[in-house]
């Protein structure tokens, strides 16, 4: 899978609900965008969540929006960049993110599931009273054993700030599509507020167990 850890839009000029954790504050778009960031930073990759749009072009990388989540470039090595030049026919958008996408394998064991909050009731004559209210959500389980190198640790460490604030990941997992019914994810994970690691080699490398739920 692929993860974007530091989202460095959230220390660039973007309207405050491009940066909101929560979709459902959304950002009319009238015309092509311009986003300045924190100095030159090098991305590969743009996170999107909740628009209506069918496609994005940053910088003159194309990608057709199909649901929330990651989009990787296609290109070889990062591009250099100070600010984004985004076009598009949305509009709304709910949230962009971008920087460096970290690839990290997983392990065969892939655990997907589908998930509601509603809380339905059987009535003494059993019939059932639908739960008003609720959400459906898909999670994930994934295993990285010994995948976690420095490079990623960093922009761990460089993001933990609005990681640790609960802000959801967006995750690209084309990688693991072969055995998930879904590509990609905007989700939290379940301990991501205290993101533990293990080790058991002599190099840097480390291991971690991947909880992701959706969120919106």
């Amino acid at each position: 899978m692929h993860v974007l850890f530091n989202d460095i839009i959230q220390t660039s000029d973007a309207p405050n609900a491009l940066r909101s954790p929560a979709l459902s504050d959304t950002f009319s778009v009238s015309e092509n965008m311009t986003i300045n960031l924190e100095g030159t930073k090098q991305i590969n990759c743009i996170g999107i969540g909740n628009t209506d749009a069918t496609y994005f072009t940053v910088n003159g990388q194309t990608i057709n929006f199909a649901g929330n989540g990651l989009y990787l470039f296609n290109i070889s090595t990062p591009l250099n960049l100070s600010r984004l030049e985004i076009e598009t026919d949305a509009t709304f958008i709910g949230r962009l993110g971008t920087g460096l996408a970290m690839r990290i394998g997983t392990g065969v064991r892939k655990e997907p599931s589908f998930n509601s909050t509603a809380e339905p009731r059987t009535t003494l004559s059993g019939q059932v009273v639908p739960g008003r209210g609720g959400h459906i959500f898909r999670a994930v389980s994934l295993d990285s054993r010994y995948k976690i190198d420095e490079t990623m640790m960093n922009e761990i460490k460089d993001g933990y700030r609005y990681i640790s604030m609960g802000y959801p990941f967006f995750i690209n997992l084309e990688d693991e599509a072969y055995k998930l019914p879904f590509d990609r994810l905007y989700a939290i994970d379940r301990n991501q507020m205290t993101m533990s690691f293990e080790s058991g080699v002599k190099r840097f490398l480390y291991s971690r167990r991947w909880d992701l739920e959706e969120r919106f």
